[in-house]
C-alpha cells in the first residue's frame, strides 16, 4: 500500500491522467493473464429476470471479476453469451441470453474483464471536456480538506416523521445516524464511516428517503450487485409507500438477486411497465412460455429429424416475434431510468449504460466503498449535481488490482477515505468536517466487539441495546456451548501449511477440523454458519470437503468474499503453521495494514459465536509483538476458552474426534496398516505415493509384489519403495512435503502426517476433495491425472461425428491421433499423448519394468517413450507401440 501519495494539483484533469495510466497498467496486467476459462458445475436455471435468463453455477476458483462483466457459457460445443450477476464465495450468478436447459453440470465461464476498464476510461475522459459533468464537485472529493462548508439548512427532523407517518414504520435510529443524514442533507461531500453493525445500511436508506422529500434525484451505486440490492431493500422501504414508488419512480437497474422483486415488485422495470403497459407485458409473457415449452420438447430424447426441424421452425419464429417487443421493454426501462427519482445500480452497470451516464443526479450515494476504485468514486462524483455522499468502513478490505505498478497501487489498491484524507485525520485524531461516524452497533456479541472496538475503532464504538440479550442464544448454542469466543490451538494436532504452486497456502489438517466443526454446527441445527480463511487455495479445499459432507447451508469464502455479510457463527482458519518459513504477507503489519482489515472483517462477521483456528506456537515465534495480527490472536487468548488440540491425546490437550464423513484419524502407523493394506488391495487403477524418508516396518504397505496398478512415485525414497513393481514410474526423486502420501485411484487420501515419528494419519475418502489435493500436492505428473480416464475422453473427439479420436499410423506411416470415420481429423502426437497410451496398452521399460513416459526430441521434435526410473536409458517408438 502506498503510505505517502505523490502531491499533484488538485484539477480533475491531472486526476484523469493519473487514473488513466493505473487502469491501463491493471488493463495490462490482466490482458497479459489472458481472458480466464473457468469450470463451472452445478448449474441450475433460476427463472427468467426481464429478458435474460438466471443461472446459478458453482465453481472451484474464487473469481475476482467485476460483476456486470460480460461473460460467455461454454456449454456443449456452443458458446452462449450473457451477464455476470454476482460472484458470493463459490456461487455465480449469471444471466444468459438464452435458455439452455434445466440442470447444467459442467460447462466454463469466459470473460475478459478488461472490458469495463476501457469503459471507465472512456467515462472519465469525456468528464474531462463534457459541459454537464461535475468536474469541480469531484476535485473536493478527492483532496484531502478536512473542512466542509454547508449548502443548505434541511435536517433529518424535517422529513423523519414524514417518512413515518407515510410508511407507518415505526423509526428506528440513534443521534449518530440523524447526524449522518443531516450532514448529507447539509454538504456537497459527506463520508459515512459505517463499522460493522452500525446500521450503515438503514441509515443509507433514511438519507435517501430524505433526499427525495426534499426534491433531490438520487443515484445509489456500490461495487457489487449484492451491495446494491441491499441497498435499494433499505430505500424500498422508507419509499414503498410513496407516489415515487407507485408511479416507476425508484428502479433498480440491472439484474438483481432473484429475492429482491418479490418483496419489492415495483423496482423493477418490468414489473412498472406491467402497470402501466399491461398488454405488452401479458404479449411478452405468453411468447416466452410458449417457447419455454418448445424448448423443452426439442430437448427430449428420440426425436426424429423432421419434428427437431418443425420445432426448430417454431422457436425461430417466436424468437422472430419477441424481438420488436423486446425492443419496446428495453426502451420503456430507458425512459424510467432516465425519469427516475432514484436509481440503483453497480458502478460497473453506471460505466456502460447511457441511460446512466448520460444524464446527472442532484445526489450520488456510493456504499461499501472501501472496496471501490478510486477513479469509480471520481467518476460517481461528475454524475451528481449538488453532492456526493460516501458510505463505508476504510477499518474494512480496500479495492483489490491485479497490476504490480506504482499507479495502480496508489489509486487501484488504496480507497476514496485515504485519498481523501479521512483516514490521516481519524489516525492523528483531528476533526475533519466531512466525516460521521455511525457509533452504535448492534451485530455482535459485546464480548467479540469489544476486540474489533480496542484494536481497529479505539474504542469509539458502543454496544446497542439489546444487542446482548438477541445474540445470548447462540452464544449458549451448539457448538461450543456457552462460549461467544473459542480458541483451538493446532500447534500440537501436527497441521502443517504448504504452498499450492508457490502461490496461495492450505494446510488439509485445520480444512478438516474447520469442516468438522461446521458440520457439527450443521447437525445440532445451527442455521447461519461461515467458514472464513485468509488464502484461496484454502477456500477451494474447505469448499469441496463441504459440499462433499452435505453442509451446503455453510458459506466458505476468502476474508474478501465475506464484507459486507453476517453470520451467526464464524469459523475462522488462519491456515499458517510450520513447514513454512515465516507468516504469510497477509499476516504482517500494522494498524492500517491489510492484516488489520483481514483480521476485522473476520471476526465482526460474527453475530454471536467467533471459532478461531491458529497454531499459536508458531504465530507466536513468526510475527512479534507490534505485529497488528499477533495483538489480534493476544487479545483472542486472553478472553477466549483456548483448547489445544492433538490427535494422540498428549498430555494437556484435548483428543479430537471426528464426526465428519468419510474422514478418519488414526493415532500411528501401526494402527493404519490393517486398512491402508485392505485399501491397496481394493485399489483398481492406480496407486500415487510421495515418501520423504525411508519406510519403517509399521509403514511397509506390501508393494514388493505386482499389484497390477499403474504406480506413481516421487521422492528420495522411491524407487526403493517401487523398485520391484512394474509399470512404475518414478518421476521426481524429491518429495512435495514432509508428509508421506498415499492416493489410491484418485478416490482415496492416506497421509502420514510426519512418517519419522509416532504421528497421527489420516484417511480421507471424499473423491472430489482427493482429486484437488492430487493437485496441491503434485501427486502425479501434469497430465497423467489422478486416475487414468476413460478410454473414450483419453484423446478427445472428432469435430465432424463426436467419435473417440485414437492412435493409429497414418498413410504416411507416422503415428497420429485420427478418426477412424474421418481420417483427416485429428492432430499430432505430444508427450502428454505419448504417456497416456503407454499407460493404457500397459507398455513398460524392457530394462527396469518401470513406466513408459513420452519425451519430445531435442534433434528433430519427434515423440518417444523413455523409461521414468532415473538413470535407466530404456526406449521404445510410438510406431512399434501402435
Amino acid at each position: 500500500m502506498v503510505a505517502n501519495p505523490t502531491p499533484r494539483s488538485a484539477t480533475f484533469k491531472s486526476y484523469q491522467q493519473d487514473f488513466h495510466k493505473a487502469l491501463e497498467d491493471e488493463i495490462k496486467a490482466l490482458r497479459s493473464a489472458g481472458g480466464s476459462m473457468t469450470p463451472i458445475t452445478d448449474g441450475h436455471y433460476l427463472g427468467r429476470r426481464n429478458s435474460e435468463h438466471l443461472y446459478s453455477f458453482t465453481t472451484d476458483t474464487e473469481i475476482r471479476f467485476p460483476e456486470d462483466a460480460p461473460i460467455d457459457v461454454h456449454y456443449q460445443k456452443t458458446k452462449y453469451p450473457g451477464t455476470l450477476v454476482s460472484v458470493e464465495g463459490f456461487d455465480l450468478l449469471v444471466a444468459l441470453e438464452d435458455d439452455i436447459g434445466d440442470d447444467i453440470k459442467k460447462a466454463k465461464l469466459n470473460t475478459e474483464p478488461w472490458f469495463l476498464l476501457k469503459a471507465l476510461q472512456e467515462r472519465l475522459a469525456t468528464a474531462n471536456v463534457s459541459t454537464i459533468a461535475n468536474r469541480h464537485l469531484a476535485e473536493s472529493l478527492l483532496i484531502a480538506s478536512p473542512k466542509a462548508a454547508r449548502t443548505s439548512n434541511e435536517q433529518f427532523s424535517q422529513f423523519g416523521p414524514r417518512i413515518q407517518s407515510e410508511t407507518g414504520i415505526n423509526l428506528h435510529y440513534n443521534v449518530h445516524q440523524a447526524a449522518a443524514v443531516t450532514h448529507i442533507l447539509q454538504h456537497p461531500v459527506s463520508f459515512i464511516w459505517g463499522p460493522p453493525g452500525t446500521g450503515k445500511t438503514s441509515t443509507l436508506g433514511l438519507a435517501v428517503a430524505s433526499l427525495v422529500h426534499s426534491g433531490q434525484s438520487v443515484l445509489v451505486l456500490a461495487h457489487s450487485n449484492a451491495a446494491v440490492d441491499t441497498a435499494m431493500k433499505s430505500v424500498a422501504k422508507y419509499l414503498c409507500q410513496s407516489s415515487y414508488y407507485r408511479e416507476g419512480m425508484v428502479l433498480r437497474f440491472g439484474i438483481p438477486s432473484p429475492d429482491i422483486y418479490r418483496q419489492y415488485p415495483m423496482l423493477n422495470a418490468r414489473g412498472i411497465v406491467r402497470q402501466q403497459h399491461p398488454r405488452l407485458i401479458e404479449q411478452i409473457e405468453t411468447l416466452e412460455k410458449q417457447r419455454e415449452h418448445l424448448t423443452k420438447e426439442s430437448r427430449a430424447s428420440g426425436l426424429s429429424t423432421l419434428i427437431k426441424n418443425q420445432l426448430k421452425d417454431q422457436l425461430a419464429q417466436i424468437r422472430k416475434q419477441l424481438q420488436p417487443l423486446k425492443k419496446q421493454l428495453r426502451e420503456y426501462q430507458s425512459v424510467l431510468v432516465a425519469k427516475g427519482m432514484v436509481v440503483g445500480c453497480t458502478l460497473s452497470k453506471a460505466t456502460i449504460a447511457k441511460e446512466i451516464f448520460e444524464r446527472q443526479f442532484d445526489a450520488v450515494i456510493i456504499d461499501e466503498a472501501s472496496m471501490a476504485y478510486i477513479p469509480h468514486c471520481a467518476y460517481g462524483a461528475t454524475l451528481a449535481k449538488k453532492r456526493i455522499a460516501i458510505f463505508g468502513d476504510f477499518r474494512q478490505l480496500a479495492p483489490v488490482s491485479q497490476a504490480k505498478t506504482s499507479s495502480a497501487e496508489e489509486f487501484l489498491q488504496r480507497d476514496i477515505f485515504d485519498e481523501a484524507g479521512i483516514i490521516n485525520s481519524v489516525s492523528r485524531g483531528t476533526p475533519d468536517d466531512r466525516l460521521v461516524l455511525l457509533k452504535t452497533q448492534y451485530r455482535m456479541h459485546p464480548s467479540i466487539s469489544a476486540i474489533p472496538n480496542e484494536l481497529f475503532y479505539k474504542n469509539q464504538l458502543e454496544d446497542g441495546e439489546g444487542v446482548r440479550e438477541r445474540t445470548e442464544a447462540i452464544v449458549h448454542a451448539a457448538p461450543n456451548l456457552g462460549q461467544s469466543i473459542v480458541f483451538y490451538d493446532l500447534s500440537r494436532a501436527s497441521a502443517f501449511c504448504f504452498s499450492e504452486d508457490h502461490r496461495s497456502r492450505f494446510n488439509l489438517i485445520s480444512a478438516l477440523i474447520a469442516a468438522d466443526i461446521t458440520y457439527q454446527a450443521q447437525v445440532a441445527g445451527t442455521q447461519s454458519i461461515g467458514l472464513i480463511t485468509p488464502y484461496s487455495a484454502q477456500a477451494r479445499l474447505i469448499h469441496r470437503i463441504l459440499r462433499e459432507t452435505g453442509q451446503k447451508n455453510v458459506k466458505a469464502a476468502t476474508v474478501h468474499r465475506f464484507q459486507g455479510s453476517e453470520q451467526n457463527v464464524i469459523v475462522f482458519d488462519a491456515v499458517d503453521s510450520h513447514q513454512m518459513k515465516k507468516a504469510s504477507k497477509l499476516l504482517v503489519g500494522g494498524s492500517q495494514s491489510t492484516a488489520a482489515r483481514l483480521a476485522n472483517v473476520a471476526i465482526s462477521r460474527a453475530e454471536g459465536k467467533f471459532i478461531g483456528l491458529f497454531n499459536d506456537d508458531f504465530l507466536k515465534v513468526k510475527l512479534d509483538s507490534f505485529n497488528i495480527f499477533r495483538k489480534f490472536i493476544d487479545r483472542l487468548r486472553s478472553r477466549a476458552e483456548v483448547r489445544p488440540l492433538s490427535f494422540t491425546g498428549a498430555p494437556n490437550t484435548e483428543l479430537w474426534t471426528f464426526t465428519l464423513p468419510n474422514v478418519k484419524v488414526y493415532p500411528n502407523a501401526k494402527a493404519a496398516q490393517a486398512d491402508i493394506h485392505a485399501d491397496l488391495k481394493a485399489a483398481a487403477k492406480s496407486v500415487a505415493i510421495d515418501w520423504p524418508i525411508q519406510l519403517k516396518p509399521s509403514q511397509h504397505f506390501y508393494l514388493n509384489v505386482d499389484l497390477g496398478l499403474q504406480v506413481f512415485a516421487r521422492g528420495p525414497e522411491a524407487e526403493a519403495i517401487t523398485g520391484k513393481i512394474s509399470n512404475r514410474r518414478v518421476w521426481r526423486n524429491d518429495s512435495f512435503s514432509n508428509m508421506g502420501i498415499v492416493g489410491l485411484d484418485g478416490q482415496v487420501l492416506w497421509v502420514y502426517t510426519n512418517p519419522g515419528a509416532e504421528a497421527p494419519v489420516f484417511k480421507v475418502a471424499l473423491p472430489e476433495t482427493v482429486t484437488l489435493l492430487y493437485d496441491f500436492l503434485e501427486l502425479v505428473p501434469d497430465g497423467a491425472g489422478p486416475a487414468p480416464k476413460p478410454i473414450e475422453d483419453t484423446f478427445g473427439s472428432c469435430e465432424l461425428c463426436n467419435s473417440p479420436l485414437w492412435p493409429q499410423i497414418n498413410d504416411y506411416g507416422q503415428p497420429r491421433i485420427i478418426c477412424p470415420k474421418h481420417p483427416r481429423q485429428g492432430r499430432n502426437f505430444n508427450a502428454t499423448d505419448a504417456t497416456q497410451y503407454a499407460q493404457m496398452m500397459n507398455r513398460v521399460c524392457n530394462i527396469c519394468r518401470s513406466a513408459f513416459k513420452g519425451v519430445r526430441s531435442a534433434s528433430n521434435g519427434s515423440i518417444f517413450l523413455a523409461c521414468s526410473a532415473a538413470g535407466c536409458k530404456g526406449k521404445a517408438s510410438l510406431r512399434d507401440l501402435i
